[in-house]
C-alpha cells in the first residue's frame, strides 16, 4: 500500500484543480472528509493512502466526464479533456447558488467598452437592457461569477480580461 504526504497529496489536488490552498487539505484530513493516518510526531506529518485519495477524488470529481482511449505501442491511454472536467464542476457549483461575487455593471463602462471596440449606439441600448433584465431582483445590473467565468442568461461566458 503506497502512501502520500500533505504536500503530494495537495499536489494532486492542484494539478485536478480541486484547491489552490495547502490547508484545505489539512483542513480535510482533521475534520474526516478526507482519510488520513494522523501523524505521530509534528515531525512526521499526515499519511493517506492511494485508495483513500481515490475515493475522495471519486467524490470531488464530476461523474460524466468522457474519456478518449488512445492507443500507443500496444498499451492504452486514458486522456481526460481537463476543460471539460471544470467546465462540469462550475455547473455543479451554479447549480447550488455558490458564486465568488459579483460584477456590478456601470453605463459609462458599458459606453466606453462600446467605443473601444467602434460598435453602434443600438448595440449598446440592446447590451444594456440584456445587462438589466439579467439580474431584475436588484436595482443596478450584475452578474454573477466564479473562476474566470461568469453567468449571464443562463450560460457560462468567459471573462475578457483585454478592455
Amino acid at each position: 500500500m503506497s502512501f502520500y504526504t500533505v504536500q503530494e497529496v495537495f499536489d494532486i489536488l492542484k494539478e485536478k484543480k480541486i484547491t489552490t490552498h495547502m490547508e484545505s487539505v489539512r483542513r480535510w484530513l482533521r475534520e474526516g472528509t478526507m482519510e488520513g493516518i494522523p501523524p505521530v510526531s509534528r515531525k512526521e506529518g499526515w499519511k493517506v493512502s492511494k485508495e483513500s485519495l481515490d475515493r475522495f477524488l471519486a467524490k470531488r470529481l464530476p461523474s460524466s466526464i468522457t474519456t478518449n482511449d488512445v492507443k500507443e505501442n500496444n498499451t492504452t491511454k486514458v486522456v481526460t479533456n481537463k476543460e471539460q472536467i471544470r467546465a462540469e464542476m462550475w455547473r455543479e457549483l451554479a447549480q447550488k447558488n455558490i458564486w465568488e461575487g459579483y460584477i456590478e455593471i456601470k453605463k459609462k463602462q458599458l459606453h466606453d467598452c462600446i467605443q473601444h471596440y467602434r460598435y453602434s449606439k443600438q448595440l449598446e441600448e440592446h447590451v444594456w437592457k440584456r445587462c438589466a433584465a439579467n439580474s431584475p431582483a436588484y436595482k443596478k445590473p450584475r452578474v454573477s461569477y466564479l473562476l474566470e467565468a461568469f453567468r449571464f442568461e443562463g450560460k457560462r461566458l468567459l471573462l475578457d480580461q483585454r478592455f
